[in-house]
């Protein structure tokens, strides 16, 4: 029966759950058929993709994602790095460079990796990369606003994750991921991560690696969103760069008389 002008009707709710599940239905069916493409860097490039682009679109327009190395005002850089999630906001991209982005150590809220699936190997592999991110320098200095002048914040450190389309584990992201987990030390703790199908993880205790909160498999991929959407408000915004640091480095210091 029609609705009528008098009488709408009652509103339906919206199920969130539903579709989450829907879009990870999508995101698993895309991503097994990017196993067809047969060759590895093609299929990697191809999943990384498809992680970036939902981030993209679900993150605040605050944060960017992209595929980059991370650079620091001392010369150091870290690995490639699959996905980052930098501010957009206040932070410059430095270099782009096919496809691949060149971002401050400053901007950065968050690096992960991105596989096939989550197993012991991708553990490790992923904090090493994740140490490389946290090992740069991050400057901050004040910056002027309407009340007057801000001091710099104290600095945190880059969440860091590992994605994967389903686990190397009979069962799932039990104990055999959790001891992964333990032995991933830092600087390269895992925070947080998703396995499509299985289950997503968090680590709220930094000091205990090994204790580690998974979501049921029906809600995986909504679970991890919302858990990176509150580690990301947690960490606040990104603290202004000293841009004197890197003009220091590059050779554009003061000149002396």
């Amino acid at each position: 029966m029609s609705e009528s002008p008098d009488d709408p009707g009652a509103i339906p709710e919206f199920d969130l759950h539903s579709v989450f599940a829907g879009q990870e239905q999508v995101l698993r069916g895309e991503l097994e058929t990017g196993k067809q493409a047969g060759h590895p860097g093609v299929q990697g490039d191809g999943t990384e993709d498809l992680w970036i682009d939902l981030l993209n679109k679900r993150l605040p327009r605050r944060y960017a994602v992209s595929k980059a190395i991370v650079v620091d005002s001392a010369g150091g850089r870290s690995h490639q790095i699959d996905a980052v999630i930098h501010d957009r906001q206040y932070s410059p991209q430095l270099w782009e460079h096919g496809g691949h982005h060149y971002v401050p150590a400053e901007s950065v809220y968050a690096a992960f990796e991105i596989k096939p699936e989550i197993n012991r190997n991708y553990v490790l592999y992923a904090a090493k990369k994740i140490a490389s991110v946290r090992g740069l320098t991050r400057t901050s200095t004040s910056f002027a606003w309407a009340s007057g002048t801000h001091q710099g914040r104290d600095d945190f450190s880059p969440l860091g994750g590992l994605l994967g389309g389903g686990a190397g584990w009979v069962d799932g992201l039990g104990a055999r991921f959790t001891t992964a987990l333990s032995d991933a030390v830092e600087p390269g703790r895992l925070d947080l991560g998703c396995a499509l199908g299985v289950a997503s993880f968090e680590v709220s205790d930094r000091e205990r690696p090994g204790v580690v909160e998974t979501s049921d498999s029906s809600v995986a991929l909504v679970s991890f969103l919302l858990t990176l959407l509150r580690r990301l408000k947690d960490l606040g915004t990104a603290p202004a760069i000293d841009y004197a640091a890197y003009a220091t480095w590059v050779g554009l210091g003061p000149r002396s008389r």
